[in-house]
């Protein structure tokens, strides 16, 4: 069968010997996730999974390194930008009128249209996987376009909404009636043609309040993809030695995105909070077998890409950290999709992930935890922010992890980042101490995350779903 994926972005499938690392059609650089995004490293999932089952897949999303790049598809852009601020804000602000926005809205819809008509025509799928676009208006324009598509072609289509309309990190209030008829009309569509899957039971039942029925179908993550042992050893030297953090340091990593929801402050307080109690350890072994000396230091790594629409967060989130007086450093800059190593890039999983010792989750909404999956993979302790999903869908299955609660401060603090209770601080620190200081606790506590990762969450399960999607499209063309 012929499978096209569609999204706004794509992660590349894969770079060839001396192939140098090709920039987005956005021109996607150190300012946004470009690929590194989990929407698209799910995409990669599932393409990898389909193509092993004997299907041909190609890639459809703004990105150069897609087979069937759209370029306007991309929602980082003036024009996209312009769109959303008058058809969700205060007011109409570059129009004059609900009609002239219309016209505007009407020409891109064309335009788009008439792009994935051609890949469409040119790929001839038999069924599409598409992910975010109809679920999330970020780019309505596209969701339009799309949904206009599949009700003329009548395509077998599963659309994969990583986060919906009514979720709390999302608000979007129309401006006017064009504006309102486009949120109640698309965000899903319905179509016979349309199967809906969610990556939580959360979103499930927001879409079951509009008389959409939808499958949960968790994030997933290859547990058996890992670095060999002298691999893992190696890149873990190279990273600590090109950034100046010895062996005996210890590694607080963040993977996630640079952006407001996922709470990144709270790891700069946590990381505080340990370095305070770090005396109490002087002199004694670490979980791998490493010293901690009276030289050693307490090193906060964040790993995730920002965005470029958040640049003031980012701004705020650096300047606290110095203030803080922690040891940080952010290497977002050398992640990319894949390695090339000889450019200085390394993938985010499992390359990234080789620095560190422990890794930090404290992000406030989350669809559902990418990167927690690859901290449990890496063979990684967590400690988490108890966010919505994570106490719904993750913590039932019975993970271990240190808590930080689900709850921050009332108030912010004066630049508006969250904050947490001293006592929460003080008790993760210590638990963290403790975990890091004791190899069989380390161990037990991470054999057992991966573990229920496998069970739960790992790509035996995905493939099932797949294989059931594939016979679905199969009867709706029979």
């Amino acid at each position: 069968m012929k499978i096209l994926i569609a999204h706004f972005r794509s992660a590349p499938a894969s770079l060839t010997s001396g192939q140098k690392q090709q920039r987005p059609v956005a021109e996607a650089g150190a300012v946004d996730s470009a690929g590194t995004d989990g929407v698209s490293l799910e995409m990669k999932k599932r393409r990898g999974l389909l193509e092993a089952m004997g299907h041909q897949v190609g890639i459809c999303s703004a990105y150069a390194w897609a087979e069937f790049p759209i370029p306007a598809l991309e929602f980082d852009s003036e024009e996209v930008m312009q769109m959303m601020r008058n058809l969700f804000g205060p007011r109409l602000v570059d129009f004059a009128s609900e009609a002239e926005l219309k016209r505007a809205f009407d020409n891109s819809l064309l335009e788009l249209k008439q792009e994935l008509s051609k890949v469409v025509g040119k790929f001839k799928p038999d069924m599409l996987f598409v992910h975010n676009i109809l679920s999330l208006p970020v780019h309505p324009a596209a969701t339009v376009a799309l949904t206009e598509m599949l009700r003329e072609t009548g395509l077998p289509c599963i659309a994969i909404h990583h986060d919906i309309l009514s979720e709390g990190a999302y608000k979007f209030t129309p401006t006017c009636g064009f504006a309102k008829s486009i949120l109640e009309g698309y965000f899903p569509p319905a179509l016979p043609n349309l199967k809906h899957w969610t990556i939580n039971s959360r979103n499930r039942m927001a879409l079951k309040k509009k008389g959409v029925e939808a499958n949960v179908i968790h994030d997933t993550m290859d547990f058996d993809q890992k670095l060999d042992p002298g691999e893992q050893g190696r890149i873990r030297a190279s990273l600590r030695g090109k950034h100046d953090i010895k062996l005996n340091d210890v590694v607080l990593f963040v993977g996630a995105r640079i952006v407001p929801n996922k709470q990144t402050e709270l790891a700069g307080h946590l990381t505080a909070a340990v370095q305070a109690l770090s005396h109490n350890i002087v002199g004694r072994k670490l979980y791998n077998d490493e010293v901690f000396s009276e030289d050693s230091r307490v090193v906060l790594v964040l790993a995730g890409r920002p965005e470029r629409a958040f640049a003031d967060y980012q701004k705020a989130l650096f300047e606290f950290f110095d203030a803080l007086q922690i040891a940080w450093m952010y290497v977002g800059d050398e992640v990319r999709p894949l390695r090339a190593e000889a450019e200085g890039f390394y993938a985010l999983y499992p390359d990234m992930y080789a620095m560190a010792d422990f890794v930090l989750y404290p992000t406030g909404w989350e669809g559902f935890g990418n990167q927690l999956l690859e901290a449990f993979a890496a063979a990684l302790p967590v400690t988490v922010f108890e966010y919505p999903v994570f106490k719904e869908d993750i913590a039932p299955k019975g993970v271990n992890v240190v808590s930080l609660g689900d709850t921050i401060l009332a108030d912010r603090d004066s630049a508006g980042l969250a904050q947490l209770p001293a006592e929460v601080l003080t008790r993760a620190a210590r638990e963290m101490i403790a975990i890091l200081t004791t190899l069989e606790k380390y161990r037990s506590i991470t054999d057992h995350n991966i573990t229920v990762g496998k069970r739960y969450f790992s790509f035996d399960v995905l493939r099932t779903h797949l294989r059931d999607a594939v016979e679905w499209a199969g009867s709706m063309k029979a």
